[in-house]
């Protein structure tokens, strides 16, 4: 889903989750967002093993960025997060931000 490398000028990690959408945003093609944008809300979860798992890594949510993590458990209302939740909930922050997209979108 994306490249493997983050690009040089998106080296700093987010610390928001509107941060890493803008990251997102600017590392997707306009193939994966237009894939995400027509995606149901309930279907997010099968990017689990792909985008999600390249937020986790190249987000460092594995590796210390707390900041983020923190921010995502409270977005989540819960006392407990577990890391592929936070990729999950970056995710669903990324698919919000691509509906107000309608290009992306397609028309029924």
């Amino acid at each position: 889903m994306v490249d493997s490398k983050m690009s040089e000028k998106n080296k700093r990690l987010p610390t928001t989750a509107a941060q890493a959408v803008e990251m997102l945003l600017s590392e997707l093609s306009i193939e994966e967002k237009t894939r995400i944008a027509n995606m149901s809300k309930d279907n997010l979860v099968d990017l689990h093993f792909s985008l999600g798992m390249y937020i986790r890594n190249s987000f460092k949510l594995w590796a210390g960025n707390s900041e983020l993590l923190e921010l995502c458990r409270s977005l989540s209302g819960k006392e407990y997060l577990h890391i592929d939740d936070a990729s999950l909930i970056i995710i669903k922050e990324l698919w919000k931000k691509l509906q107000e997209v309608d290009l992306l979108r397609v028309v029924k």
